[in-house]
């Protein structure tokens, strides 16, 4: 009995059984278990191992197209997709049909086609053959009309093509069916959110938006980021702030959040330098655009390194020579460092690109 359970148990822990293309009963119902349990490796095992029913291939194809789709890997995902509904759509062996209930795997339902047809339509809309995610969705809404991803999927497709309205109407009726993916359901609320600024409907309602996309999947990155450029834009900076911080954590690997946050301390709130020049040079680090250096600049500036300021702003300017701000910037740090010339030729080329520059500079506590 002990021999029996330590090979059973490096069978599973290796995937030997499946990788030699031989798996018992007893082996394969413990593997069909775990992938129909959404294991995702099982499910790679059991068809790597072929002499599987229908149905579980089906079922592990679709379960194991759906990972691949969810970490991008879009190539990878459509032939597991497209074979998962294959085998659905294909005439069934009668008496395969009848065992399979009896060994818990549950029919070819509607319901369950409508579903992977609706990760098709996600998949080739995303390796651009719009046509097919068309047919798709429309195949997954007829299959299930209560299917709420069929719809986002729609919607998108509509929003691609700037169908400003038919997106709405796809994504209000997606949201007022709901979705048991969290991830989706945040990305249709986030999608909302964005076609509401297209149709220029109130910015209140695209914050409920934002905020709802966040509730739903409180690892939304991007969400974070487009509500907090929308509160920086109605002047809630402090709201705006919080969330540019959140993207930092969310998107470690992300320069531009970092450049938000960073701005929003040193221009509009004029606090927590020091932080702020931590999450500048993050910035800098991770994208060495002439955006992230002008907000160096600034940060360099309301420290009073005007070295620093000096060297950042020159890095913007010659990355961006129509950068207005890059311009006033450098004029000041030169000033400060005595390079009166240098200051006075700035000031005029900054002030003819832009001539609020001053303006905008003297908010941010900053004069030549």
């Amino acid at each position: 009995m002990v021999r029996v359970i330590m090979v059973t148990t490096a069978l599973l822990a290796s995937g030997t059984a499946a990788a030699q293309e031989r798996l018992s009963d007893y082996v394969r119902g413990i593997y069909e278990e775990r992938c129909l349990k959404e294991d995702v490796s099982a499910c790679s095992d059991l068809i790597n191992a072929g002499g599987v029913p229908d149905a579980t291939r089906a079922r592990a194809l679709a379960i194991r197209g759906t990972d691949r789709l969810r970490k991008d890997a879009v190539d990878r995902a459509l032939p597991d997709l497209k074979g998962a509904l294959e085998i659905a759509e294909a005439t069934q062996d009668p008496a395969m049909a009848k065992l399979d209930p009896m060994r818990g795997v549950a029919g070819f339902t509607p319901a369950w086609r409508s579903s992977v047809h609706a990760r098709l339509s996600d998949a080739l809309m995303r390796s651009g053959d719009k046509p097919a995610a068309r047919t798709a969705a429309e195949k997954a809404i007829v299959l299930d009309p209560r299917n709420g991803l069929a719809y986002s999927m729609r919607a998108r497709l509509a929003g691609s093509e700037e169908k400003w309205p038919l997106a709405m109407a796809d994504f209000d009726k997606a949201i007022r069916i709901g979705m048991d993916d969290k991830a989706e359901l945040g990305r249709t609320y986030y999608l909302r959110a964005l076609v509401r600024g297209a149709l220029e409907q109130p910015e209140q309602a695209q914050l409920v938006d934002f905020s709802s996309a966040i509730a739903t999947d409180p690892g939304f990155a991007l969400a974070y980021e487009r509500r907090g450029d929308l509160y920086d834009r109605l002047g809630l900076y402090e709201e705006a702030l919080r969330d540019y911080d959140a993207l930092t954590v969310r998107a470690p690997d992300y320069g531009a959040g970092f450049n938000s946050a960073c701005w929003t301390r040193a221009a509009y709130l004029r606090r927590e330098f020091d932080k702020a020049r931590s999450q500048c040079d993050r910035a800098v680090a991770l994208a060495a655009e002439p955006n992230n250096y002008d907000s160096a600049g600034l940060v360099a500036l309301q420290q009073q390194r005007w070295q620093d300021a000096w060297t950042f702003y020159d890095k913007a300017v010659k990355g961006d020579a129509k950068m207005a701000s890059a311009l006033y910037g450098r004029a000041i740090a030169a000033k400060r460092l005595g390079r009166t010339a240098e200051a006075t030729a700035d000031l005029a080329a900054a002030q003819k690109l832009d001539a609020k520059v001053a303006s905008a500079f003297m908010r941010y506590g900053q004069t030549p």
